[in-house]
């Protein structure tokens, strides 16, 4: 009889369930039981009876620590509690990376460019702006170089408390792969090497995972790369001709996206009056 698993976390578990299940041996081994993302289910309530029920019948559990910011239903302490005695429980990593995107206010949803509110606090105009953001020498590689390392060491702080980590996947290869689409939307290659960590963790091979599972599962929002970044941090996967996505899923050069983010926050200061 096969045993029952569940994967809980944010926006990452879809795409993590998609490549534990391309695997035979683990596809043979468990049924995959699913419950929505953290943020899609209700903060007040937490998750559904019939969802419980599947979790107190649990033999894997792999979760992403998950706070009370969700609700005190939804918090990963609360959920351990239901979980029976024979549940084996694995944690694995909230990937989070902000060396391609510093120019992002953390917490701020839409993502909005603080360098772009800044220079409209001047008063400087589209054009101005727009000429400032696209110098190659905006962000110098020193500051540049200390962002990236403050975001890996903020990784390796969380993973002490983790069972699968990412171990330094992400400094040995974000500059010749496009890890993250946003700060915390990673590309398939890392959702893919937790996975193969989680088989293995498990006792099955990780080689046995499908290459490719889920490739546009992050991609109608892929936020824009400054051309500073791109030569700064040597990001060879990255060309000036790149194209971007978030406004109506519309891609968009660098230039073009950068004029309709500005025209955005024209029309949203409540966004960013308080930054």
């Amino acid at each position: 009889m096969k045993k029952k698993c569940l994967v809980y976390g944010n926006c990452q578990i879809d795409p993590i369930r998609q490549y534990l299940m391309s695997s035979k041996s683990f596809r043979e081994a468990y049924t995959m039981i699913e419950v929505p993302p953290v943020h899609l289910c209700d903060p007040k309530t937490g998750l559904n009876e019939s969802q419980l029920k599947e979790i107190k019948d649990c033999d894997l559990f792999l979760y992403q620590k998950v706070s009370n910011t969700f609700g005190p239903y939804l918090s990963t302490d609360y959920i351990l509690k239901q979980l029976p005695d024979k549940c084996t429980t694995i944690t694995f990593p909230v990937s989070y990376f902000t060396g391609y995107h510093p120019q992002f206010a953390k917490g701020i949803k839409p993502y909005v460019d603080k360098n772009v509110v800044e220079l409209l606090k001047e008063g400087k105009s589209d054009s101005e702006i727009l000429s400032i953001i696209s110098d190659e020498n905006f962000y110098s590689a020193k500051e540049l170089k200390t962002n990236v390392q403050a975001s890996l060491n903020e990784l390796k702080r969380r993973s002490s408390e983790l069972d699968v980590t990412l171990d330094n996947f992400i400094e040995r290869h974000y500059q010749d792969v496009h890890l993250f689409f946003t700060l915390n939307h990673p590309n398939y290659h890392v959702i893919r090497y937790v996975a193969m960590k989680i088989l293995s963790k498990i006792g099955l091979p990780a080689k046995e995972i499908g290459y490719i599972v889920h490739h546009t599962d992050f991609r109608r929002h892929i936020l824009p790369i400054y051309p500073s970044v791109m030569k700064q941090l040597n990001l060879t996967f990255a060309k000036p001709e790149d194209k971007f996505t978030a406004y109506n899923n519309m891609p968009m050069n660098f230039s073009n996206y950068m004029k309709k983010h500005i025209e955005f926050l024209k029309k949203n200061k409540h966004l960013y009056e308080h930054l």
